[in-house]
């Protein structure tokens, strides 16, 4: 098995325009959801976590004080995601092999799914690998920084899209069991739905 040194970028740069409200900073078993984010990477394995920050950066920077992350500013977050991706992949250390992608509405995606995600790219060693559940594509992404060159090039309001389907061919999917994946909070409804799923089943 090769070795890897892969990179976590945390995208939170949002400015949770749907939400009316900072979901980044939104509560998650009493801790903002970057925390939450941020520690679950920190204990997965991983070389190093970039918090991406753009929308109320300080405010994030503020709540990950004494956490071992690299915070990188997107000065371009309005551009969406893609550029969020790209300034964490600059950001991120030269030697990377890889990098995996994680959302900060994504508070509930452990450490354990994250390791799966990590273990089974590493023993494939596929350009991409992608958890799923059923037939719908979710996160954390994983990507070889064989694609450095190509996401970086990719036009940052469409993201990765492109960059995927273009190594379908080299794509791992993952089959998960469980539809975690796929939940990420947009909406004050779906905050609502996401507090009854999961805060109140762990209290």
């Amino acid at each position: 098995m090769n070795q890897t040194a892969i990179t976590a970028i945390l995208l939170a740069a949002g400015e949770s325009r749907r939400m009316g409200e900072f979901k980044q900073l939104l509560s998650y078993r009493g801790k903002p959801f970057v925390v939450c984010c941020v520690e679950n990477l920190l204990a997965a394995r991983v070389a190093e976590v970039v918090v991406v920050t753009g929308h109320r950066a300080a405010d994030v920077a503020a709540a990950l004080t004494g956490y071992p992350v690299k915070l990188a500013f997107n000065e371009n977050y309005q551009l969406g995601m893609g550029s969020s991706v790209q300034c964490g992949i600059r950001a991120a250390r030269p030697d990377a092999t890889a990098y995996l992608l994680a959302l900060a509405d994504q508070p509930h995606i452990s450490t354990s799914l994250i390791n799966r995600v990590i273990t089974a790219y590493e023993a494939a060693q596929p350009l991409i690998a992608i958890p799923r559940f059923g037939e719908k594509n979710g996160h954390p992404i994983l990507f070889s920084a064989q694609l450095r060159e190509a996401a970086l090039a990719a036009e940052p309001r469409t993201g990765l899209k492109p960059v995927i389907h273009a190594n379908r061919a080299h794509t791992l999917f993952i089959d998960i069991e469980e539809d975690a994946i796929l939940i990420d909070v947009d909406t004050p409804e779906e905050y609502r739905k996401f507090q009854q799923d999961y805060l109140l089943d762990s209290e």
